[in-house]
């Protein structure tokens, strides 16, 4: 679980410091200014995205093979690695958001949305399972396209070209299934992490208000109730004298 949030801090590091170097170079900001902006700029937090929202834009690849079984030509490929990799910038944009919801939740001890975090975990891991599946057909396919080829006598300069083109596709496919990988092992770490804390973050509860109760003093026993004293019963006059004269009641 460690390493995936490692994983998750790296990658949101790696975005922003991405980022953040052509703007300083086209602005050419100067050390002094930049303090200074520092200091006067207010921070902006960015608020956290409701759980059903994050819900709907996790990829989960169920579109993704289909899109790769009507390829036809390099291009194809090419054009459906852009689709996927938008779909990677998705998760990745998820996973930062689901980072400041774990850290929103294990705050408020509050367990209405974690099941909806387990959801967006289950759907990162479709998209990184669907992604290792389509890696090895394309691998399959690269393989067999190159037999052809080759077997081609002479072969044509585009089609080398166009094989060199394959392989780099096929890289780059490989590329986005290991961060689609790490993303979902970072997901499935905050939810793992979520399930955690919650099972130790019940509420204590508060003794009743109001109420007549023993309280145990330190090392000692519960206060018992004194006990009610008994009421003696009065006979009447005439019965007693009746007695003392040796007269039986009529």
């Amino acid at each position: 679980m460690r390493v995936g949030l490692i994983s998750l801090i790296a990658m949101i590091v790696c975005v922003a410091t991405v980022g953040a170097a052509p703007r300083l170079a086209d602005e050419q900001i100067s050390p002094g200014a930049g303090e200074q902006k520092v200091q006067t700029e207010t921070v902006i937090t960015r608020p956290i995205v409701p759980p059903d929202e994050l819900i709907d834009q996790t990829p989960d690849g169920s579109l993704v093979i289909e899109l790769y079984q009507s390829v036809r030509n390099i291009r194809d490929v090419e054009a459906v690695n852009e689709h996927v990799k938008a779909q990677v910038n998705n998760a990745q944009s998820v996973a930062a958001d689901v980072a400041r919801l774990h850290d929103s939740i294990l705050k408020s001890c509050d367990d209405s949305d974690f099941p909806k975090t387990e959801v967006i975990a289950l759907k990162a891991r479709a998209f990184s399972a669907t992604l290792a599946r389509v890696d090895g057909e394309l691998t399959k396919a690269l393989a067999a396209t190159r037999q052809i080829v080759q077997a081609e006598r002479p072969s044509s300069i585009k089609a080398r070209e166009d094989i060199n083109r394959f392989v780099l596709a096929a890289h780059e496919l490989g590329r986005l299934r290991v961060q689609a990988t790490e993303i979902a092992k970072a997901i499935e770490g905050l939810s793992v992490s979520i399930r955690t804390t919650l099972t130790s973050c019940t509420a204590t509860p508060v003794a009743p208000l109001f109420a007549i109760r023993d309280v145990l003093p330190l090392g000692g026993q519960a206060r018992q109730s004194p006990p009610m004293k008994q009421k003696r019963v009065i006979k009447p006059a005439t019965t007693l004298r009746r007695r003392s004269l040796g007269q039986e009641p009529l």
